[in-house]
């Protein structure tokens, strides 16, 4: 059985499961290069069938996650297209009066300066402006039929959580009965679910549309001047910094507010408009603070939840997905209860997995089967020689840069030891936010100089945000304050961190608090990446590089040779001198590399001679 999978919504995607496998999954954005971008994905869906090997008369089913998207979402594109400054004025010249009962327009009269159908893929002329939920669901079933050449019957869509909740646990390695938690901003009527799986059946038990835990961090997001429905992140990096005696008082406005009431939540003082009630009274206090308290916030009410479900179900394993899974402290929080034996958190756990959630219900409902857990997150397409040669034909690569062939593991080692950034790209691509070491920036961990270098000379992000470690499957133990052994292939999960972790991989750690949010590197799964790590261990004694992603801040991760080099290379902001190329590498002709009293600063903070890591 094949089942495409699509996602027309927030972060759009595609993805093909046959016979219960996820064989190949991919984000729109890839190819877009328009971060969490929205509406129907045609290279998204192309690429994953050619992937796939597919014909459009071989596919069964196609599962469209989300049963119900406003004739909006595709009139104005606001997440992938609005800037924090259109977010605001959406705010104050429709939400505050409509919400504090003054007279105002319908929504598109008031927003009408960005309305932008020309953008969207589906025939929206064929719908009157108020055209409801069903109406627009016919006409993302005809396009979508239309443009894959099937008949339309062929189609089903499924509801947002639903979709959330089966790629939660059925892409997860858990296969004994679990607890499966959806939390995010809101979808199909409901923002949050709990539900059970026994004997392989997912059933739900409660769900509601009263937590506004995700809506409350979005709205927060923008009031901290970030993009909503994308910068959480930034919001909850920066919460480490605030001092507890700061927080309280923020955190009290929070608290009086949504509570949790058994499986579901409930309003200590009712809010009708989040955003303006928030910036009433969180006026007085610091930025920093009111990130520290939302996050405590978050942590509390994600807790509690949690607590009363497993108390409810009697299942200890927890898994997650929605938007908001994606707060790993909040998901550490959880992962450290004495109720939970262990918590597993899917990568793409927000709306970027949505098609895949989707496929798999649709396969269960079909075949009376359960699907496969994922054994990889390398489910997007590679790269062939051909894309390498376009790459090294490029007049900027043949005036600047070198090229050596056939270069392994230990010469990669050899430029980390001498402080150099590579850029990798080694066959498939990752699916979902993070990278994974195919499409990463990785250095020595040893050293906060080596922080500050990628800040400053490639991706220019924000100076709070902290970086990730890479770290060899047997060496977890020595990084990780991780008792219960919880797994996190994909960095999905944070830990506390050890203090050989704080002397040996300082770089991938929260400046301030030294939480680590890692990729736990097996031979088995990413056998090239993890020689790389093995090699630069033999010569440092450090089982973990430094890894981020290989993109310029603000755009989505590369996807091609030729991509990396137009889009990041090129870039009169970046500076970067190595890229390998499955086992291609190209040097800048100029690279020099640390100074040799650098090289010397980094190594003795290490613990190490120069001579003995050289």
């Amino acid at each position: 059985m094949i089942i495409l999978g699509i996602n027309d919504g927030h972060s759009a995607g595609a993805c093909v499961l046959r016979d219960g496998v996820i064989i190949a999954a991919c984000e729109e954005e890839r190819f877009t290069r328009r971060k969490n971008d929205l509406g129907f994905c045609p290279h998204a869906v192309d690429a994953v069938m050619r992937q796939a090997g597919l014909r459009a008369g071989d596919i069964d089913h196609v599962a469209v996650s989300t049963r119900d998207l406003p004739y909006i979402a595709f009139a104005l594109r606001k997440y992938p297209d609005w800037s924090v400054k259109e977010h605001l004025y959406e705010q104050e010249h429709y939400w505050k009066p409509k919400l504090s009962g003054q007279p105002v327009g319908n929504y598109l009269e008031v927003m009408k300066n960005f309305i932008c159908l020309d953008k969207c893929f589906y025939d929206m002329s064929r719908l009157p402006a108020d055209a409801g939920p069903e109406q627009v669901r016919e006409v993302r079933r005809r396009g979508i039929a239309e443009y894959l050449g099937v008949d339309a019957d062929i189609l089903q869509f499924v509801d947002h959580h639903m979709c959330h909740a089966h790629h939660a646990y059925y892409s997860s390695p858990i296969r004994d009965d679990a607890l499966v938690l959806t939390v995010d901003g809101f979808g199909d009527g409901c923002n949050a679910s709990v539900g059970c799986v026994r004997n392989g059946r997912y059933e739900r038990i409660a769900a509601t549309d009263q937590c506004n835990l995700g809506r409350i961090n979005a709205l927060m997001t923008l009031l901290l001047s970030m993009k909503p429905a994308e910068e959480e992140y930034k919001v909850m990096g920066l919460a480490a910094y605030a001092k507890p005696h700061h927080v309280e008082a923020p955190y009290r406005i929070f608290r009086d507010t949504l509570c949790v009431d058994g499986l579901g939540f409930t309003y200590k003082n009712k809010v009708n408009d989040h955003y303006h009630y928030f910036l009433e009274r969180l006026r007085p206090y610091r930025f920093d603070a009111i990130a520290g308290a939302l996050q405590k916030f978050t942590e509390e009410i994600l807790v509690a939840w949690c607590r009363n479900a497993v108390q409810y179900t009697g299942l200890n394993q927890v898994v997650i997905g929605g938007g908001v899974a994606q707060n790993i402290k909040a998901c550490k929080a959880i992962g450290e209860l004495d109720e939970v034996r262990n918590l597993f958190i899917c990568p793409g756990a927000g709306d970027s997995s949505a098609m895949i959630g989707a496929a798999q219900r649709i396969y269960i409902e079909k075949s009376h089967r359960i699907p496969e857990p994922l054994s990889t997150a390398f489910l997007s397409a590679s790269f062939t020689e051909e894309d390498i040669s376009a790459a090294l034909e490029h007049p900027y690569v043949s005036e600047h840069f070198d090229v050596r062939d056939n270069v392994g593991p230990e010469e990669i080692a050899d430029l980390l030891c001498r402080g150099q950034i590579v850029a990798l790209m080694i066959g498939s691509s990752e699916f979902g936010p993070r990278a994974l070491g195919h499409r990463s920036l990785i250095a020595d961990p040893r050293s906060l100089r080596t922080v500050r270098r990628i800040n400053e000379t490639i991706k220019n992000r924000d100076f709070w945000m902290p970086f990730s470690p890479s770290i060899l499957e047997e060496r977890a133990r020595d990084y990780l304050i991780n008792p219960k052994n919880l797994a996190s292939p994909c960095m999905t999960m944070a830990f506390d961190s050890t203090e050989l972790a704080r002397r040996d991989i300082i770089a991938g750690l929260h400046p301030n608090d030294y939480t680590v949010r890692p990729q736990i590197v097996s031979r088995r799964t990413c056998p090239l990446y993890y020689g790389i790590i093995k090699a630069f261990e033999r010569r440092t004694g450090v089982g973990a590089v430094l890894n981020t992603s290989f993109n310029i801040h603000g755009k989505p991760i590369v996807r091609t040779p030729l991509e990396a080099i137009e889009e990041v290379f090129t870039h009169p902001l970046v500076k970067l001198d190595y890229l390998l190329m499955n086992d291609t590498l190209l040097a800048r002709k100029t690279a020099g590399g640390l100074s040799g009293e650098d090289m010397q600063t980094a190594a003795t903070a290490a613990g190490c001679n120069l001579e003995s890591v050289s």
